[in-house]
C-alpha cells in the first residue's frame, strides 16, 4: 500500500502508468490512401497488413466507411469532426480554423499530441505539395490549425517523419503517421501501389506495433477513402494490449474513429462525433462506475446460451438476480454492480463453447466542474472514488482535504495534486 500523508503542504505531479486501463499511454494513428476493403483484405500484396488480422490482439473492423470523396475532407473530418466546409483537395481558404480538432483537446487537457508527416521539409512546413519529397498537405489536417489563436495546433507539433522516435515510451500521448504520396498506397491508384505500401509499414512502424501490445498501447490503421466508388468501404484496424481479436461488425465511420480516441482520453466530443457511438466490444477491460450499469453482448451466435462470471475461483453460471440480467440470453445486462465487483470475468458459453472474457474494472476521472476539492462528488465522472477505485487525474488542479483511499492513481504531469496538512491520500495498488 503507498500511503501519502501531509503534515504540511504538499504539492505534487506524478506521472503514472495503468497497465489495465482502457485508456492507452500511447496511440498511433496511421493513415493510408485510396483503397477500397477488398484491395486490402486477403489481398497477397499486403501480407504484412494481413498478418496482424491473425494477432490475438487485433481488431479487425470490417465495416468501416470513409465519408467522401476526395481526400482531405476525410482527413478533417477524422480530425475535427466536420470537413469545415472544404470540398477538394486544395489549400482550404478562410484559415486558420478555430474550431475544436483532436489536437487541440488533447493539448487543453494535459496530453500530448504530434503529427509525424514523412517528406515534411520542415518542422511546421505550410506549403501545398514538395515534389522532390512527395509530401501533401491535403493529408496534414492539423496545420490548417497552426497560428490559430483559439484550438490552435503549435508549429512544433507537425514534424517530418524521421523524428519519429526508436524509444516508443518518448511517443507523445497520441500521434498520427503520415506517409508520403508514394509509399501511403496514393500514387498509382492501382493495385499495383499496395505492395510498396505494405512493406512500408512492415518495414517503419513494426517495431512500434509489436511494442504497443506489452505497453498499455495502441495501433490504429484505417484508410482516407477507397478508390473513388460510391460505397467507400474501407480497411480498418486497432492493434494494442488490451484489444481483443477477432472481427466486428459495427458500422464505424471516421466520426465514429474520432469518438473513439476523444472517449479514450474523456475529450470533449468535437463536431459530428458527438452524435457518434464509439468503437464497442474490442477491449478487454471495461470501465464502469461504481454502482453502474454495463451491457455485454457475446461474441458467439447460438441456440443456448449461459452467461458465466469469474470473481476469484473460476467461472461459476449466473442467474438473474438484482445485478444481473439476460443471464441466458445473448445480452448480459449488469446493474447497480458495487465497486467490490472489480475484477470480476464474464464469458457466455454458447452451445457448449466459450466467447471473449470481458473485465470489468471500476475507473473514476477527474472533472474538476465544480471546484479544486477532491471531497465533492460533482467533480468525479463517477462520485466520489473509493477503495476499490482506479482514480484517472488527465488535467486541472486537486486539493485532497480529508483522508481517501483509493486503489490506484494515474496522474498526468502537468497535474497539480495538493495534500493538505493532516491529510492521506492511500493507494493500495
Amino acid at each position: 500500500m503507498k500511503l501519502l500523508r501531509a503534515f504540511f503542504l504538499l504539492t505534487f505531479g506524478l506521472a503514472g502508468t495503468a497497465h489495465a486501463q482502457v485508456q492507452p499511454d500511447h496511440t498511433v494513428v496511421l493513415i493510408m490512401e485510396n483503397h477500397s476493403l477488398n484491395e486490402i483484405y486477403g489481398n497477397a500484396s499486403a501480407p504484412y497488413i494481413n498478418s496482424l488480422l491473425n494477432n490475438p490482439q487485433t481488431a479487425f473492423l470490417n465495416q468501416s466507411y470513409a465519408l467522401t470523396h476526395p481526400s482531405q475532407p476525410n482527413y478533417l473530418m477524422l480530425f475535427s469532426g466536420s470537413a469545415q466546409g472544404v470540398i477538394n483537395d486544395n489549400v482550404p481558404t478562410g484559415i486558420p480554423f478555430t474550431v475544436p480538432n483532436l489536437g487541440a483537446l488533447l493539448l487543453q487537457n494535459g496530453f500530448g499530441f504530434t503529427a509525424y508527416s514523412e517528406g515534411l521539409p520542415s518542422v511546421g512546413y505550410t506549403g501545398a505539395t514538395n515534389t522532390t519529397t512527395h509530401y501533401a498537405r491535403k493529408h496534414a489536417p492539423w496545420v490548417n490549425w497552426q497560428a490559430a489563436a483559439t484550438n490552435g495546433i503549435p508549429a512544433a507539433d507537425h514534424v517530418p517523419f524521421t523524428s519519429f522516435p526508436t524509444d516508443f515510451n518518448t511517443l507523445p500521448t497520441l500521434s498520427f503517421v503520415i506517409p508520403n504520396l508514394v509509399n501511403d498506397m496514393h500514387d498509382g491508384g492501382t493495385v499495383a501501389s499496395v505492395a510498396p505500401g505494405d512493406l512500408w509499414v512492415q518495414n517503419n512502424l513494426n517495431a512500434y506495433i509489436q511494442w504497443c501490445k506489452t505497453h498499455n498501447s495502441i495501433f490504429i490503421l484505417t484508410f482516407d477513402e477507397d478508390d473513388n466508388t460510391v460505397i467507400n468501404k474501407i480497411f480498418s484496424s486497432v492493434t494494442g494490449q488490451w484489444i481483443r481479436g477477432g472481427t466486428y461488425t459495427q458500422p464505424i465511420t471516421h466520426y465514429n474513429v474520432l469518438r473513439s480516441l476523444e472517449d479514450l482520453y474523456r475529450l470533449q466530443p468535437a463536431g459530428a462525433s458527438i452524435d457518434s457511438s464509439v468503437i464497442r466490444d474490442i477491449w478487454l477491460k471495461t470501465d464502469i462506475c461504481n454502482n453502474g450499469s454495463l451491457t455485454i453482448v457475446s461474441n458467439l451466435t447460438g441456440a443456448v446460451y449461459q452467461w458465466q462470471v469469474n470473481t476469484g475461483s473460476g467461472f461459476i453460471n449466473i442467474t438473474d438476480n438484482a445485478n444481473y440480467s439476460g443471464s441466458t440470453t445473448k445480452t448480459l445486462q449488469l446493474s447497480n454492480m458495487p465497486s467490490s465487483a472489480y475484477g470480476y470475468q464474464y464469458q457466455c458459453i454458447v452451445d457448449g463453447t466459450a466467447s471473449y472474457v470481458t473485465t470489468l474494472k471500476f475507473t473514476d476521472y477527474w472533472k474538476g466542474s465544480v471546484s479544486t476539492a477532491w471531497e465533492n462528488p460533482l467533480n468525479w465522472t463517477c462520485g466520489l472514488p473509493d477503495a476499490n477505485t482506479d482514480v484517472v487525474i488527465n488535467f486541472g488542479t486537486v486539493v485532497l482535504n480529508s483522508n481517501a483511499l483509493i486503489r490506484s492513481l494515474v496522474e498526468n504531469p502537468a497535474v497539480s495534486l495538493t495534500v493538505n496538512s493532516g491529510s492521506v491520500l492511500n493507494i493500495t495498488h
